[in-house]
């Protein structure tokens, strides 16, 4: 159950997003959360540094290709993942497994 403390941590993370330069910070928020997330996940194998998966990200997204949460958490994830392999930033270790 969310408590008051939750709504002054929302408060400092919108301050925080709201000094970045990032247009969309939620959008940016929201994508960082989700690579982090799969960073962590013993399904996937990430092949290049934070600092380095952070420089692609904001290559991809200036050269647009965008993220969008329009569509919503799950096809938000999919494009996420997707990116992610195409780019052979990452690798699914189930199927490298296979081959």
């Amino acid at each position: 159950m969310a408590k008051a403390e939750d709504r002054v941590k929302l408060n400092q993370c919108l301050d925080i997003l709201d000094s970045t330069d990032l247009g969309l910070s939620m959008v940016w928020l929201w994508t960082w959360s989700t690579i982090k997330s799969l960073n962590e996940d013993e399904q996937y194998k990430f092949n290049l540094s934070e600092e380095e998966l952070w420089d692609r990200l904001v290559t991809a997204v200036a050269g647009g290709h965008g993220f969008s949460l329009e569509y919503g958490a799950e096809d938000h994830y999919e494009d996420v993942t997707n990116w992610l392999l195409e780019t052979g930033i990452m690798t699914d270790l189930m199927f490298e497994e296979e081959d």
